[in-house]
């Protein structure tokens, strides 16, 4: 199982940071490994909307995933399910802040192929999302604290 937690500062009310990363239909404007998203269920948004989406690994269209909103907490808390290759959970969380909002990512999941995904997790796939979801929470910064 691989585990990745980001944080930044974002200096703008949580409100306006939870209404940028709970749009679905935008994250495109922040999401850097986003390259298609569509809401498949009944449910919209909040919790029981199903996403049915494909990321980009290292620039290649090739992850697919199922996510479930399994927590939708306005404006504190969003988590996912992922049924896809990576299987596991997803969460956004905000937290107020002297001046602003701490915006933290969560992710957890279990990599395909067995050991071999977990070696190739720790050591390539981790570092290479690390850094991607390090710049689409900085896209949301700018975003946030644009107004």
């Amino acid at each position: 199982m691989a585990r990745i937690e980001l944080r930044t500062f974002i200096r703008a009310p949580r409100e306006r940071v939870w209404g940028i990363i709970t749009d679905l239909s935008g994250q495109h404007r922040w999401m850097e490994d986003l390259h298609r998203l569509e809401v498949v269920s009944e449910v919209r948004t909040g919790v029981g909307t199903l996403i049915d989406v494909t990321s980009k690994l290292f620039g290649l269209p090739v992850l697919h995933d199922v996510m479930e909103i399994v927590t939708w907490d306005e404006p504190r808390e969003l988590e996912v399910v992922h049924g896809g290759g990576f299987t596991g959970s997803g969460r956004f969380s905000l937290e107020e802040a002297l001046a602003g909002t701490i915006f933290i990512w969560e992710e957890v999941f279990n990599p395909p192929l067995g050991p071999l995904g977990e070696l190739a997790a720790t050591i390539v796939v981790a570092p290479h999302l690390r850094r991607v979801w390090a710049r689409s929470m900085d896209n949301v910064r700018r975003l946030a604290e644009a107004g």
